[in-house]
């Protein structure tokens, strides 16, 4: 038999044995638990990470993105383009990869749209060539025909009307040739601010509702050749505009100041508020060209045609202000830099014997040939390649000013039409382009 204290002793070992087993498999078994538990919070982790992730995919596709086409590709101004919904992802591989493929977008919709305009500039550029070179065709012919007959009869008013629309069309060609990054088309000489005015109203629909106030001060001031033609242009979708949106007269007057001349076109139609102000002020401010691939209506590219025209030419343009009738006072300042000088004594005298002899008569006397009419443009010639064309001034320009006693043209109209008809023989007879004369953008 075994000795007691033996047996007690193997007792005891077997039992410590068996207790630091125990401990051992406890231990192992709350580690392994603890490892599962923190496997079980990371894999929660992940899942919420990747949540999240799905979260900001799905909102940069169905929020963020058609909010970028909308401002980039449609050109809806004011729509707000979100960034993050998840302020946490701020500065993550997330956040960069999506300013990355905004930055792509953005310069996609710009190279696309650029190559469109580009061609479509173009293409709209060829067709009003094309389509400039048949009015002026048909403009030449009226005057010639309204030439052979007498004013005053039905048929000379009906050719003036004829001609008259022809003018508008004329016009409507010319603005787009502006918005699409071209010159006006036309060189003109110098002019008097007089001729400028009248050339403008002419232009318009409504031209008997316009009054002109004329003062030999202001209204005998020569225009530099290079800004007649825009300064018309821009005159003339500023009294379209007056009279398309008011009633009765529209009123015109030149006002002198220190550094320039201002004409003021006031009308007594309905002001414009706040939104609408603010719009125009960004369109008299725009100087790019005309983006095809976001216009949605023509009817309202009247001051973005201005915009061109004051961006390029130096004189500017401003509609803020409420005219003394309730209406809007539009106003275009041109600053002295812009004013010409007009023909010398000497260039008179020789284009008025150089006209003479081609007409096979006596020169009139210089009062007679004041008398005669004015003329705001002579015809282009065409110059070296490459260059713009020049025009040669071929009759005097310079006219008797109207007396105070005289009723305006606008209050009489059979007199303005008789006067509309003499300045429209002049105007026509120069303003034409030759056929063999290239316009050039």
């Amino acid at each position: 038999m075994l000795d007691p204290q033996v047996t007690t002793a193997i007792f005891g070992v077997g039992f410590a044995a068996t207790s630091a087993g125990l401990f051992a498999q406890t231990r192992a078994k709350r580690l392994l638990a603890s490892r599962c538990a923190g496997l079980e919070k990371q894999h929660e982790a992940d899942g919420t990470r990747i949540a999240a992730l799905e979260t900001e995919v799905r909102y940069f596709a169905e929020v963020t993105m058609p909010a970028l086409v909308d401002v980039l590709a449609r050109g809806h101004r004011g729509v707000p383009v979100p960034g993050l919904s998840q302020e946490q992802l701020a500065g993550t591989v997330v956040d960069h990869a999506h300013q990355a493929v905004r930055r792509l977008l953005q310069e996609a919709v710009a190279v696309t749209r650029e190559q469109i305009g580009r061609a479509a500039r173009s293409s709209v550029r060829d067709m009003i060539d094309e389509a400039q070179t048949g009015l002026h065709r048909c403009q030449m012919r009226v005057v010639e025909e309204m030439e052979r007959h007498p004013d005053g009869t039905a048929y000379h008013q009906s050719l003036m009307n004829f001609d008259h629309l022809v003018t508008q069309s004329l016009h409507t060609l010319q603005r787009m040739r502006i918005l699409t990054g071209s010159w006006p088309g036309l060189q003109r000489a110098d002019c008097t601010v007089r001729e400028v005015v009248e050339s403008a109203r002419g232009r318009i629909s409504d031209y008997l509702r316009v009054s002109y106030t004329y003062e030999p001060r202001t209204g005998e001031t020569w225009l530099e050749g290079r800004v007649v033609e825009p300064v018309t242009v821009a005159l003339t979708e500023l009294l379209s505009n007056a009279t398309a949106f008011s009633d009765g007269k529209v009123f015109v007057e030149v006002q002198a100041f220190q550094t320039g001349y201002c004409i003021v076109v006031d009308d007594g139609g309905l002001n414009m508020n706040r939104f609408q102000r603010e719009e125009a002020s960004r369109m008299l401010g725009q100087r790019d060209v005309l983006d095809v691939t976001t216009v949605q209506d023509t009817g309202q590219l009247g001051f973005a045609v201005i915009g061109r025209l004051t961006g390029e030419y130096g004189f500017s343009a401003d509609v803020t202000s409420t005219s003394p009738y309730g209406g809007v006072r539009a106003v275009l300042r041109i600053p002295l830099e812009l004013c010409g000088h007009g023909p010398t004594d000497e260039e008179i005298e020789a284009n008025r014997h150089a006209a003479a002899s081609l007409a096979g008569h006596t020169p009139l006397p210089m009062g007679a040939a004041a008398a005669a009419g004015p003329t705001d443009a002579t015809p282009l010639e065409p110059t070296a390649p490459g260059g713009l064309p020049q025009r040669r001034r071929r009759t005097p320009v310079a006219t008797a000013p109207t007396r105070a006693s005289e009723p305006a043209p606008a209050d009489d109209p059979d007199a303005f039409s008789a006067s509309l008809a003499q300045l429209g023989r002049t105007i026509h007879d120069t303003e034409n382009t030759p056929e063999g004369d290239q316009l050039h953008d």
